[in-house]
């Protein structure tokens, strides 16, 4: 009996803590100000592992076949050539994260406002 108490403690601060990395707008919105610029993205975006589980072989980069196979899968339409800034054929954190921003930045601003979110967070690559 003690021991299905421990574990029922344990699967519930577990699962705490894994919706407590949930991103959200208000999280994400450091300054208050109602967007989220790209610093803030950044600066939060690295903490949800989001790179790690896009780069499936684990050699540090997103390739265009580890790219389309999760664009399939989600059925979204990414283009990887743009997302690929460098021309190398690999993505690096920096021109995956900026690809997400982009692709999401509706009116490219360079902020991110609620709609923007809706796309993006609450009804859109989070929620794949």
């Amino acid at each position: 009996m003690r021991k299905e108490i421990v574990l029922g403690i344990a699967l519930a601060l577990s699962s705490t803590a894994v919706f407590a990395a949930t991103p959200s707008f208000s999280t994400l919105d450091s300054d208050g100000n109602n967007s989220i610029s790209k610093d803030e993205f950044y600066g939060s975006v690295s903490n949800w592992g989001t790179y790690s589980d896009w780069d499936t072989n684990d050699d540090g980069l997103v390739d265009d076949n580890e790219f389309n196979t999760l664009t399939s899968d989600w059925g979204v339409d990414w283009d990887y050539d743009t997302w690929d800034a460098s021309g190398d054929g690999y993505l690096d954190s920096g021109e995956f994260y900026d690809g997400i921003y982009t692709t999401y930045d509706a009116n490219d601003d360079g902020y991110w406002d609620t709609s923007d979110w809706d796309d993006a967070g609450e009804a859109g690559l989070w929620d794949v």
